[in-house]
């Protein structure tokens, strides 16, 4: 039977012949890692003009604040390795805990100094966006490889 172009696939290599993986295998990698809960791996796309824009929005709740810091470098790496769609607006990474503390202030401290963030709000704190070029730079070009399995 003749094929009708190559299929996607979830390991290393997509079907462009990229590293990293596709969004249904970062989603997999995610809900497996220990200490997360209710988790999410999504590609937001954005319209400005006639071009198009994409984030990946990383999400999960955290039991463990001293948790925070790797977690938040954890989850950058994991929507940098998402090889679907380059995320050239940047990876934005949501956490959840209680009390809520600023996640970005957190990802300040482990060196993301272009970090950007907002903290009028309890909703606001959980939110940081790391910018392509920074993600680019701490992680290699995109897409990168998955984070270590054992997360």
């Amino acid at each position: 039977m003749e094929t009708q172009g190559p299929t996607p696939t979830s390991s290393t290599q997509s079907s462009h012949g990229r590293a990293g993986q596709s969004l249904e295998a970062a989603r997999g990698q995610l809900r497996a890692m220990s200490g997360l809960t209710d988790t999410s791996v999504d590609i937001d796309e954005t319209v400005s003009g006639l071009n198009t824009h994409r984030q990946v929005l990383v999400t999960a709740a955290v039991d463990d604040p001293a948790q925070v810091p790797t977690v938040i470098n954890t989850l950058a790496q994991l929507g940098w390795s998402v090889n679907d769609h380059e995320p050239d607006a940047g990876i934005f990474v949501r956490l959840r805990l209680s009390p809520q503390p600023v996640i970005g202030d957190i990802a300040k401290e482990e060196g993301w100094t272009d970090a950007a963030y907002a903290t009028s709000t309890d909703r606001l704190k959980q939110l940081v966006l790391l910018p392509e070029s920074a993600v680019e730079k701490r992680f290699g070009e995109w897409p990168g490889s998955a984070p270590d399995a054992s997360g």
